[in-house]
């Protein structure tokens, strides 16, 4: 959410004129992007969890697979719904950060294997994503290259 603010601000756009986009970009890129990520890293990694953090709500059989793959769905799509009541680029944007929450913990790739490409990954969706996220949101287009090189120095 801190990463969406910043890439508002740096586009020199009027916050108080787009308040409804910024509550809207928070609210995508924290509560729903954010959790979605996270609730698909818990179904991709529940077996090593069963073993190192057995009271993890999955493997304590607290949710089962298939409610942590609805909750995983659900709310990638009510983000996409969201993502498109700002802008159809805040929606590809978002599709390419549930295409790297899943490089990250899905399998063939499961980037988190590699201290690399799991780091180069996790930095560029937490940080620079949500930086492009709130960029492209605020502007209601492409942002100037100032703001995008920002993001990928971020």
């Amino acid at each position: 959410m801190w990463a969406f603010a910043c890439g508002v601000v740096s586009t020199g756009e009027s916050v108080s004129d787009n308040i409804s986009i910024l509550v809207r970009g928070v609210i995508l890129a924290g509560p729903l992007m954010c959790a979605m990520s996270q609730t698909m890293n818990d179904y991709f990694d529940r077996e090593v969890d069963a073993i190192n953090e057995p009271e993890r709500p999955i493997p304590a059989g607290k949710i089962s697979k298939q409610a942590s793959w609805l909750i995983t769905f659900g709310l990638i799509m009510t983000g996409f719904l969201v993502a498109l009541s700002i802008h159809p680029y805040v929606v590809a944007i978002a599709f390419v950060g549930v295409l790297m929450s899943h490089a990250y913990s899905g399998p063939p790739i499961r980037a988190k294997r590699n201290g690399w490409y799991g780091n180069l990954i996790v930095g560029l969706a937490y940080e620079g994503v949500a930086w492009l996220t709130g960029s492209f949101s605020i502007t209601q287009g492409i942002p100037s290259t100032e703001s995008i090189a920002l993001a990928i120095i971020f």
